[in-house]
């Protein structure tokens, strides 16, 4: 390995329902390609970094200097005890008096009530040809919709009744939950279309420079049919690619500072 090349400190976990490993793969390629045209370490913002179990452990390396910022207080410390280190550190607000060459919002946007006032703060911290990463839910998608239909029937709270039910008659053990902080508190305020997000972007001064499709399908109860076959994952995230972008579940994209490209700071 070339000593400029950068890479996750761990390995990325198979794919799964949600497509989360091809997003991770996308927000770390998106990371290397901005590497190779900076010298010296990577300074990184994860805003909305969560307890770092699934985004921030694979973010965090020795050529990065990485900052995680949520306002859950469980998810913190969990995430400060498992991953933090010399050069990972998680904060309760973002440090203002610091630039940083990457600012990354993994599923983040859609739980800020207003996500266009984060992106201009933000903006304003982005060290010259810095570059930001997010992903979203299609607000009108396949994830929303299954997510408020199952809402509204309470399907996912009747089926884990059942397998509760049948595992208890059965006489099989009950799993524990995780022991994984999670702020479950924070839904989603804002449904984004792509035509949305491209206005929020924009009024922040930023433009998007690359939009890709994340998954076809992937909430309570497509999820839990697709994690039974590696093939059936697999399938959902590569099907995703070849169809129109209202089609989808979820979008990464990246953003630059309007005017870039144009030899602007």
């Amino acid at each position: 390995m070339q000593e400029n090349e950068r890479r996750p400190a761990a390995a990325l976990p198979p794919e799964n329902a949600y497509g989360h490993t091809k997003k991770l793969r996308y927000i770390l390629s998106r990371i290397a390609e901005h590497g190779r045209e900076k010298e010296g370490r990577l300074r990184l913002l994860d805003f909305g970094c969560g307890n770092g179990q699934f985004i921030s452990r694979y973010l965090i390396s020795e050529q990065v200097d990485y900052v995680g910022v949520d306002f859950h207080p469980a998810s913190l410390v969990y995430a400060r005890e498992h991953f933090g280190g010399p050069h990972a550190e998680f904060l309760s607000e973002v440090p203002e008096d610091r630039q940083f060459d990457i600012i990354v919002y993994a599923d983040v946007l859609e739980h800020l009530a207003a996500p266009g006032d984060t992106l201009t703060a933000h903006a304003r911290l982005l060290a010259p040809g810095g570059c930001m990463i997010g992903s979203v839910p299609n607000g009108f998608g396949p994830f929303e919709v299954e997510e408020w239909l199952n809402r509204k029937l309470r399907l996912s709270e009747r089926i884990a009744a059942l397998s509760i039910a049948r595992r208890r008659l059965l006489r099989r053990e009950v799993p524990p939950p995780a022991d994984r902080p999670y702020n479950h508190d924070s839904g989603h305020l804002v449904f984004f279309t792509r035509g949305h997000l491209h206005k929020e972007v924009a009024q922040a001064g930023l433009r998007i420079v690359d939009f890709r499709h994340g998954a076809f399908v992937g909430a309570s109860i497509s999820g839990s049919i697709l994690k039974r076959s590696t093939s059936l994952t697999d399938w959902n995230v590569r099907l995703a690619d070849s169809l129109p972008a209202w089609a989808v579940s979820t979008w990464y994209f990246t953003m630059v500072r309007d005017g870039r490209e144009a030899g602007q700071a």
